[in-house]
């Protein structure tokens, strides 16, 4: 990066990459926030048809990190950065139409069309302002992406907590639209800082290319991101939809008889009124939503407190995710297993301060794996990652639907969850002793070095 740039844009370019992180977070929990909604209002029937609709997200989201990697590093990180806003800023306002002026029972494909746009879109942004963080602080990278990970975990937290208001003023269609005016927030933004120059010595990509995708190192923690991903943004489509339905939650939570028969067995319009009028099922909604809240405060508290460990104390970033990963899995186990609302909520707030470090840590540890097409790697890990959303949070809804007769049974759903998280944990210890074996056998090879040139001289 030129001095020029250093000096008058850098700071600037940090603001852009955490605000597009942020709004990205708030895109995150949209539809966690939003789906019990359009559930009700049938515009996804059921939990197979918000299984799909979380499928066609999750291949826009691959299909943005597959192609965002290449054209950052040859078009640098402005060019992703404003496409990625552009596809957010349509779909945003598709959502909105869709809703005002298309009946239920015709709403289904534009809604599947607009997910695929979100998620290419919202995951371009996420591309970018990973690698333009990683350029702009490159002496303490994980540290920094870190940071940067907090402001996702701000928008996650912030939008259960607004959108029950917003609904009331405006209709579900006032999130969309409010959405799409910080979209273009950050389309203006993005569009003035100089950005620095990234590039590689003519004819050495392809060389790059191939020995990341030789390193086993990689693929050990791209498979692990795979589960991870998949398992966290489960958690923040699922969980309010949980905790709104499980019996045992519900049965827990005070409700009478009359209230627990219409969730069960009433009509979708029976339900919309009592989640959303009656004094019980705002109760019920509110808390819900908070929990999901207090999950992403969690996950920013988990970022943080890694932030000091990497940046500060020098923690070995390898055995930071191994300890987090398994703190997660046992976590999820106890929110997934118990009975209370009280305890959901706590076994979730564990499992969002577990999580906390890997996503971003894991996307340094790409940086550092191939420096020199550092913009490829890391979209490529997060592609991989990604790709976890094609596969944990549909399950969720489609075992749900399996096991539930007729009626869903989301608690069996979301122990695929709890399987990603441990499969996590497992690839994570492989990796670390992985990285242990080669940094001892390069130690050895440096001693063998230097007493071969002792005993030449």
């Amino acid at each position: 990066m030129s001095e020029t740039v250093n000096r008058i844009s850098a700071r600037f370019l940090m603001v852009v990459a955490f605000f597009g992180i942020f709004l990205y977070g708030l895109l995150a929990a949209l539809p966690g926030s939003v789906l019990p909604t359009l559930e009700r209002g049938q515009y996804l029937p059921s939990d197979s048809d918000v299984g799909t609709f979380l499928l066609i997200n999750a291949i826009g989201a691959v299909v943005a990190y597959i192609v965002s990697g290449p054209v950052m590093d040859r078009l640098g990180r402005k060019i992703a950065l404003a496409l990625g806003s552009v596809l957010v800023l349509l779909s945003m306002v598709g959502f909105a139409l869709v809703v005002t002026r298309v009946e239920p029972e015709a709403a289904l494909l534009p809604i599947f069309l607009c997910s695929l746009v979100l998620g290419m879109g919202a995951n371009a942004i996420v591309a970018a302002g990973h690698a333009l963080v990683a350029d702009v602080a490159e002496s303490w990278r994980n540290a920094a992406l870190n940071l940067l990970d907090i402001c996702f975990g701000l928008g996650l937290a912030a939008l259960p907590l607004v959108v029950q208001r917003i609904q009331q003023q405006g209709g579900v269609q006032m999130v969309f639209w409010t959405l799409a005016g910080l979209t273009v927030l950050l389309l203006v933004a993005a569009s003035f800082p100089r950005y620095p120059t990234i590039g590689h010595e003519s004819g050495s990509a392809a060389g790059d290319v191939r020995s990341l995708l030789s390193n086993g190192s990689f693929w050990l923690l791209a498979i692990a991101l795979f589960m991870y991903v998949g398992a966290e943004v489960a958690v923040g489509k699922w969980v309010v939809t949980f905790m709104q339905r499980d019996g045992q939650i519900l049965a827990n939570s005070g409700l009478n008889a009359e209230s627990l028969r219409i969730i069960a067995q009433g009509s979708p319009e029976e339900q919309t009124r009592f989640f959303e009028q009656s004094r019980e099922g705002v109760a019920v909604a509110t808390y819900a939503l908070r929990t999901l809240s207090f999950f992403a405060f969690a996950l920013l508290f988990g970022r943080l407190v890694s932030s000091f460990l990497l940046g500060v104390l020098r923690v070995n970033s390898f055995w930071l995710i191994v300890a987090a990963s398994i703190f997660t899995s046992v976590a999820l186990i106890i929110a997934f297993t118990a009975s209370k609302p009280a305890m959901v909520r706590a076994g979730l707030i564990l499992a969002g301060f577990g999580m906390g470090p890997i996503f971003p840590t894991s996307v340094g540890l790409a940086s550092m794996i191939a420096p020199r097409i550092a913009g490829t790697a890391m979209s490529w890990v997060m592609g991989v990652g990604f790709a976890g959303l094609l596969l944990i949070p549909p399950a969720v809804g489609y075992v749900s639907d399996a096991l539930g007769e007729g009626t869903g049974n989301l608690r069996a759903g979301l122990f695929v969850v709890v399987a990603a998280a441990i499969t996590m944990a497992v690839l994570h210890v492989l990796l670390a002793l992985r990285e242990r074996r080669r940094l001892a056998a390069g130690e050895t090879a440096l001693a063998r070095e230097e007493a071969r040139a002792a005993g030449g001289a």
